[in-house]
């Protein structure tokens, strides 16, 4: 049975209002469109498409050909016809906190306020923000993610596209081809790799594995545990986040700087590999 619902108009479309009392499960399908979403201490969701240009004909049947469905907790939004790769549709969404998010979008722009339950992305391009999340699953072909804090699990497939997180509590793995990584705080294992790019992480308290090709290798503060570090090219730098450090880095061509003394035991351990450039240990400032 589908949930009741409050209409009101604004202009010609119209805003849906659903009682939620409880999070509910959000899932868009969406290709030209900005989409905001808030997540807040409310009891119900309100949804709202109009055109991005309503002097548009083509932006409005757009708007008018976005269908918004909700049932049993569920709210689903899809563009039957696709918008512009310059965005034709506008969603704006209030759902209360902690409720899920499945997004699949094609050159669309979405922004996401609030605290969230689980996020799954899968994007073919354009950009994705997420303000909190409790955790992240991603399937990405181009475009960039960011998330200010995931409070759970990070498992992403990237291609091309760029990832920047500022700090996630669970483990992070991701897979990728040509994507830029960045992560702010990792508080428990990272696990990445690619071909080319960048991984970059400004600190990290919890073993860190990653291997590429062409791509720059950088771990800003290593607090404790293990990094296991390998690129064809691009260097690896690491900074150590404790007095002593166990050192096993070796390039092909390039040179090796290293801060510490050997070390018979205790402190972190670095293992890393490199052909082309060097590699570069030292102690966090």
């Amino acid at each position: 049975m589908l949930s009741q619902r409050e209409i009101t108009t604004t202009k010609e479309f119209e805003m849906s209002v659903f009682p939620t009392p409880q999070p509910i499960a959000a899932t868009l399908t969406v290709a030209g469109a900005r989409v905001r979403l808030t997540a807040s201490d409310r009891t119900d969701t309100v949804v709202l498409v109009e055109p991005i240009d309503a002097t548009s004909k083509s932006d409005v049947k757009v708007a008018e050909n976005t269908k918004v469905g909700f049932d049993g907790g569920k709210l689903s939004i899809e563009t039957k016809k696709a918008g512009g790769k310059n965005g034709s549709v506008a969603i704006t969404i209030e759902m209360p906190t902690g409720s899920q998010l499945a997004l699949n979008t094609a050159w669309s722009d979405v922004d996401a306020d609030g605290r969230f339950g689980d996020c799954v992305l899968e994007m073919s391009s354009g950009q994705v923000r997420i303000d909190r999340a409790a955790a992240v699953r991603g399937d990405l072909a181009a475009g960039e993610i960011a998330i200010g804090h995931v409070a759970g699990a990070v498992a992403i497939e990237g291609g091309s596209a760029g990832v920047r997180i500022g700090e996630v509590e669970g483990t992070v793995k991701y897979s990728g081809s040509t994507g830029k990584v960045w992560i702010g705080h990792a508080r428990s294992d990272v696990e990445l790799s690619g071909s080319s790019g960048s991984f970059d992480i400004d600190r990290a308290d919890g073993d860190v594995v990653a291997s590429a090709a062409n791509c720059p290798i950088r771990v800003g503060r290593l607090s404790r545990g293990e990094a296991e570090l390998m690129n064809a090219s691009g260097g690896i730098e690491v900074g150590v986040d404790a007095d002593t450090a166990t050192v096993d880095a070796k390039s092909t061509k390039g040179s090796v700087h290293n801060s510490f003394a050997p070390a018979v035991e205790g402190g972190v351990k670095i293992h890393a590999r490199t052909r082309l450039d060097d590699i570069v240990i030292h102690r966090a400032a």
